[in-house]
C-alpha cells in the first residue's frame, strides 16, 4: 500500500523617484541597476489615489520638482470618500472562483467586522490556450497589487498581475513567470516585488516590478528552498539550494550578485520558515520525532530540535507557523473534543489564546493563516470539501465571521479609496454553531460522482467510547483500488489491507490517498470516539462524462473483526 498527496503580509513602498512611472516599461539599464533603484522604499503614487485635496496639491508640486508631467497626477481623479463609508487601518483579500457566464476569479475586500465589497472580477479571457485563473495560492501586496496564478495540463501557468486599487488598470500577464503549477508559487517581498520561478526553469528566477511593469531574471544554481520562494528582511536577495545536502542554502542577490553562503534573518509573509530556515513540526503519528509520538511542537534547524510547545490535556496541535523572526508563533489547535479549535499566539514562552472558532464538521483543515499589520484581525484558512474558505476574528471581540473564498493577504486601505469607500456589505454566510464531538460529514457528501465505487464503511464518535476496535470494510474483489481515508478523533486510526497498514493521526481529513493491496481484508482499527471514512475507488471513467458503474460496497455498517 503506497502513500501518496492529493494536494498538491508588505507595505512599505515610498516614492523616491516619482519619474519611473513615466519611464518605458523596457529599461535598457542591466539588471543590477534595475534591481537597485527597484528596491527603494516607494509608494507615494500609490497613496495618491486617495489623498485629500490639499495633499494633492503638494503631490503637484513635488511632480514638478521632479520633472514628471502634472497631467500625470490630476489623471487619478481622487474623490474624498464619503464620511460614513471610510475604512480605516487594513482589509483582507478574499478570492472566490466564479464559473458563470463571465468565468473568473472575484476579488472581495472584507473589513475586520467582516463586512465585504467586491472589488474587481478578472476574466479567465485574459489569458490565451484554454487557461483558467485559479484563486489558489492567490498572494496580494499591501498596497494592493494581486498575483494570481492559471491551470492548464501542459501549459507554463503564467502569473497575472492586477492593481487592485485602479478599477480601470489592465491586468499585467507575466508569461515568463510561473505560478507554481505543482512547484514553488511567487511570493512578494518586503519592497513590493514579486518573485517567481521562471516556467520550466526551476534554478531561474524572475522579479517582477508591478508598478513599472519591468522585469529582470537571475540563476540559482539549484532553485527555491523546500518549494516556496523565502526572501531576506531587507527584500535583496532570495534564499535557494546549492544541492550539496540537507542543510546547502545560500543567499542569491536579486540583482545578479555573486551568492553568499548560509541564511540568516528570512522574510516569509506564510510563516512556514524562521531564522536560518528552521521549520516547525508537529510529533504526531507519521512524522517520527526521536522522541516520539506526543503531540509537542518543534522547532527544527539543521537537525537539531527546540520544543517550542508541549501537549497537555487532550486538546491536540494540528498547525503551527512562525511570526516574524523573533521567538513567536501561531498555533491552530482542537478543543472541546473537536468542536472547536483555539488560536494560540506563543511569544516567548507564553502563551494567548486569541480566540475560540466553531469548527464544522465538512472543516478539513483549518489553520492560522495570518495577523493584519495593525492587529486589528486573524485570519484563518480553512479547507470544505478541498474547497478554500476562511474565519475572520476580530481582535476587539466582534463576532466573527465566515467567508468562502482563498485568503490572499492583507491590503492597507489608505493605498486607494476603493477599499476606503467600497460598498461593504454583511458576511454572506455565518458561523457554524459547535457541532458534535470530532464530527466528519455524512459518507456520501465524500464520494466522488465520477469515479466507481469498489467499497465504502463509515463510523461516528461515541463520547467516552475510548476501548480501540477493528472493522472490516467490505468492497468488490479482486481488484486493486485507491482507498481515500479520513478520520477525526482524540487518537490516531490505523488503515490496513494485505501486509501494509498505515495510520492517520486523524487531525486533517482529505489529506491523502492509499493503495488499496488485491489479497486480504481492509480494515480499519480506531477508538470508539473516532470518526472515520473510508472509501475505495476503481480507475477514473475512461470516457469523460460517461455514466459511471452502478456504486457498490458497503450499504450496512461495517463488520465489526473484534
Amino acid at each position: 500500500m503506497t502513500e501518496r498527496s492529493t494536494f498538491d503580509t508588505f507595505e512599505q513602498r515610498i516614492a523616491a523617484e516619482l519619474e519611473r512611472y513615466v519611464a518605458p516599461a523596457a529599461d535598457p539599464k542591466p539588471a543590477s541597476e534595475i534591481a537597485a533603484v527597484a528596491m527603494r522604499p516607494r509608494g507615494l503614487v500609490v497613496r495618491a489615489r486617495n489623498a485629500s485635496r490639499s495633499r494633492r496639491f503638494l503631490l503637484l508640486g513635488l511632480a514638478a520638482a521632479f520633472l514628471v508631467p502634472a497631467a500625470y497626477i490630476g489623471s487619478l481623479s481622487i474623490r474624498p470618500p464619503a464620511p460614513d463609508m471610510v475604512t480605516e487601518g487594513y482589509v483582507s483579500i478574499i478570492l472566490r472562483r466564479d464559473d458563470g457566464p463571465d468565468p473568473g476569479i472575484s476579488v472581495f475586500a472584507v473589513r475586520p467586522d467582516g463586512g465585504e465589497a467586491l472589488v474587481r472580477h478578472v476574466s479567465d479571457s485574459i489569458v490565451s490556450g484554454g487557461e483558467k485563473l485559479t484563486e489558489w495560492d492567490g498572494t496580494v501586496s499591501t498596497s494592493g497589487w494581486l498575483a494570481l496564478g492559471t491551470e492548464l495540463n501542459g501549459a507554463p501557468w503564467p502569473v497575472v498581475l492586477i492593481d487592485l486599487g485602479d478599477p480601470n488598470a489592465k491586468p499585467w500577464v507575466v508569461p515568463e513567470a510561473s505560478s507554481g503549477g505543482g512547484g514553488a508559487g511567487p511570493r512578494w517581498g518586503p519592497t513590493g516585488l514579486l518573485a517567481a520561478t521562471v516556467a520550466d526553469l526551476g534554478h531561474l528566477m524572475v522579479i517582477a516590478d508591478p508598478e513599472t511593469h519591468s522585469t529582470w531574471t537571475f540563476s540559482t544554481r539549484d532553485g527555491p528552498v523546500g518549494g516556496a520562494i523565502v526572501w531576506t528582511p531587507d527584500g535583496s536577495g532570495i534564499v535557494a539550494a546549492t544541492g550539496t545536502g540537507d542543510y546547502g542554502y545560500e543567499t542569491v542577490p536579486i540583482d545578479g550578485g555573486a551568492a553568499s553562503p548560509g541564511v540568516g534573518e528570512v522574510f516569509d509573509a506564510r510563516g512556514e520558515f524562521g531564522r536560518g530556515l528552521a521549520r516547525l513540526r508537529i510529533c504526531e503519528p507519521g512524522t517520527y520525532c526521536p522522541g516520539g509520538d506526543d503531540g509537542r511542537v518543534e522547532r527544527v534547524l539543521d537537525g537539531s530540535t527546540q520544543t517550542i510547545w508541549q501537549q497537555v490535556g487532550e486538546d491536540r496541535a494540528f498547525a503551527a507557523s512562525f511570526v516574524g523572526p523573533a521567538n513567536e508563533y501561531w498555533l491552530t489547535t482542537d478543543h472541546d473534543s473537536g468542536r472547536q479549535v483555539a488560536l494560540i499566539h506563543l511569544k516567548e514562552g507564553r502563551q494567548d489564546v486569541v480566540a475560540i472558532v466553531n469548527r464544522d464538521a465538512a472543516w478539513q483543515f483549518v489553520a492560522v493563516a495570518g495577523e493584519a499589520p495593525d492587529k486589528s484581525m486573524v485570519l484563518a484558512s480553512i479547507s470544505v470539501a478541498d474547497k478554500p474558505a476562511a474565519a475572520l476574528v476580530p481582535v476587539d471581540g466582534a463576532p466573527q465571521s465566515f467567508h468562502s473564498g482563498y485568503f490572499a493577504g492583507f491590503v492597507d486601505s489608505a493605498s486607494s479609496a476603493v477599499f476606503a469607500t467600497g460598498q461593504y456589505a454583511a458576511p454572506p454566510e455565518i458561523m457554524p454553531a459547535a457541532g458534535k464531538a470530532y464530527g466528519l460529514p455524512p459518507l456520501e457528501e465524500l464520494i466522488a460522482a465520477d469515479r466507481t465505487v469498489l467499497g465504502k464503511a463509515s463510523r461516528d464518535a461515541v463520547e467516552g467510547e475510548k476501548g480501540a476496535r477493528t472493522f472490516e470494510v467490505p468492497r468488490v474483489k479482486p481488484p486493486t483500488g485507491e482507498a481515500y481515508f479520513d478520520c477525526s478523533g482524540p487518537s490516531s486510526a490505523t488503515l490496513t489491507s494485505g501486509p501494509n497498514s498505515v495510520t492517520n493521526a486523524c487531525l486533517r481529513s482529505g489529506t491523502n490517498l492509499w493503495t488499496i493491496d488485491a489479497s486480504g481484508p481492509i480494515t480499519v482499527t480506531a477508538s470508539g470516539d473516532t470518526s472515520w471514512r473510508v472509501v475505495i475507488y476503481g480507475p477514473p471513467s475512461p470516457v469523460e462524462g460517461a455514466t459511471a458503474p452502478p456504486t457498490v460496497g458497503a450499504t450496512e455498517p461495517p463488520t465489526t473483526l473484534r
